[in-house]
């Protein structure tokens, strides 16, 4: 018996053993990096419209469900589980669903659903339910609903709007050489779609782009057997380029009016903007040769140019990505992203075109702008301030420019704000940490984690990694990762894989 307990434990031993020895394959480098050797995750994190309430999909009793938790709480109870959600639609005559769905808690006081054929509004206290993507335009191209009930899509090449089954013909010249309401300038700027419906969801600008002009140019199709050559629109330098204008579509009139853009017929249009009364669109004109931008205004009933609120030229490029983001409360202001000082920050203007004052600045980039608090005071924004290899998350005072760093470290921070911009969730990595999820109080700076996400390689035998900067022939810092083999010998030689992004 004694002999027999050694052996298991001895055979024990050697598993485990043998399981923190195992080597890495191509399929788990390559293919279970995003599934079973995944960093885990809290899924569909997001806070609570108007709270400072967080919920995320988690398991009861092996079945989904959301699950909800504050600063205060001690514990995350359950939020929502199936039965609830189905009892809520069956409430409302919708068909109840066999699996938990997305859920959007975070965009209005109504939860966003996606069944799969369609995406639904639900009031959870008033239990009403209503379409906002009905079945037969889900499955249609660039789809987008308006606040108003309004859906617009792309069918056969045309522009399409539908509400409550009522469907308007929008275009019927559609081809693959006219394009309507999808991305257009070969999708740069910041550019990623063609649909804009103004804030009160009754009135929708769109592209139309006219590549008749443009020469085809070949490319391969792998995704077929044997691969075939595809023929795509793509404007060579020197070339003909296409030529896009904006036109805005009225849902009550059903009219379409064309903004006057001018000539030349080739110049980008770029960041389209609607005015917090829909009155105007704002777009920033790019010229062809990239060194000249102009944001103008537009007259959205009539098409006329307004004016030009200011203009940005460079000798090498200029490049808006983003369009101009009115400031919570106070329409008469906005905020503008800009390179123009060689690192993308934040400047605050009025409609006037007048630089109130630069909200960021320093030798590092603004990344992502994520919105206001609730009084519209405080703008949030993630940079690589801390260092070019890290993300963290800042708030900056749109009354005296004064920032204050919420997340600290070498770590990339991925954050969301509430509402009242009072907490945030933030979610960081690095080269040791797979994933932490914490929730920070804004206002004390305390935090506390929610989420520590263990490390998915664990059982196996890795190299190390560093990261460490060489200097370009222009003295242009360069960061480089290096990986090691497992039982690295440094006299020996190994032959090395060298991978460059440029």
């Amino acid at each position: 018996m004694k002999q027999g307990k050694l052996l298991v434990a001895a055979l024990l031993f050697c598993g485990l053993t043998m399981a923190q020895t195992a080597r890495l394959t191509m399929e788990d480098a390559m293919v279970k990096n995003r599934t079973t050797l995944a960093p885990a995750t809290l899924r569909q994190l997001q806070f609570i419209y108007g709270t400072d309430d967080y919920v995320y999909l988690g398991k009861q009793n092996d079945e989904d469900c959301w699950m909800k938790g504050n600063f205060a709480a001690k514990a995350e109870l359950p939020f929502l589980t199936l039965a609830q959600l189905n009892e809520k639609l069956r409430s409302a005559a919708v068909d109840t669903l066999t699996r938990m769905p997305m859920i959007q808690f975070n965009q209005g006081l109504e939860w966003i659903l996606y069944t799969g054929t369609s995406k639904i509004a639900l009031n959870p206290k008033t239990g009403q339910v209503r379409s906002l993507i009905g079945k037969e335009e889900f499955d249609k191209e660039n789809v987008e609903e308006s606040s108003n009930g309004y859906v617009a899509y792309l069918d056969n090449y045309n522009l399409f709007v539908s509400k409550d089954g009522a469907r308007q013909q929008v275009t019927t010249d559609g081809s693959k050489d006219i394009v309507y309401a999808s991305s257009v300038h070969r999708d740069e700027f910041g550019i990623t779609k063609g649909i804009f419906w103004s804030n009160n969801g009754n009135l929708l600008a769109f592209y139309r782009m006219d590549q008749s002009m443009v020469t085809d140019y070949p490319i391969i199709d792998w995704t077929q057997r044997p691969a075939k050559a595809v023929e795509i629109k793509y404007p060579m330098a020197g070339d003909a380029s296409h030529h896009v204008t904006l036109g805005v579509y009225n849902t009550t009139t059903r009219k379409v009016t064309w903004i006057n853009t001018g000539l030349p017929a080739e110049q980008y249009l770029t960041n389209i903007a609607w005015s917090p009364d829909d009155r105007f669109i704002y777009i920033a004109v790019l010229n062809r040769g990239q060194d000249h931008m102009k944001l103008n205004q537009y007259d959205a009933a009539s098409g006329a140019f307004v004016k030009t609120l200011f203009e940005e030229t460079d000798p090498k490029y200029v490049e808006p990505l983003v369009p101009m983001l009115f400031v919570k409360n106070n329409p008469a202001m906005f905020v503008w992203q800009s390179n123009r000082d060689g690192w993308n920050h934040l400047y605050l203007y009025d409609t006037a075109g007048t630089m109130i004052r630069q909200l960021t600045s320093g030798p590092w980039e603004v990344t992502e702008v994520k919105g206001f608090d609730a009084k519209g005071q405080n703008i949030y924004y993630t940079s690589t301030a801390v260092s070019p290899l890290s993300r963290n998350l800042y708030s900056v005072a749109i009354k005296t420019a004064t920032s204050k760093s919420l997340t600290n470290g070498d770590q990339v921070h991925i954050g969301q704000v509430s509402n009242s911009g009072r907490f945030v969730l933030d979610s960081y990595s690095d080269v040791s940490d797979p994933r932490t999820i914490r929730l920070i109080d804004t206002k004390t700076g305390k935090s506390k984690n929610i989420f520590q996400a263990p490390n998915p390689i664990a059982g196996f035998a890795t190299g190390s990694v560093s990261i460490f900067p060489i200097t370009g022939a222009d003295n242009t810092t360069l960061y480089c990762r290096l990986f090691k083999p497992v039982d690295f010998d440094s006299t020996k030689q190994y032959p090395v894989i060298v991978y460059w992004y440029g």
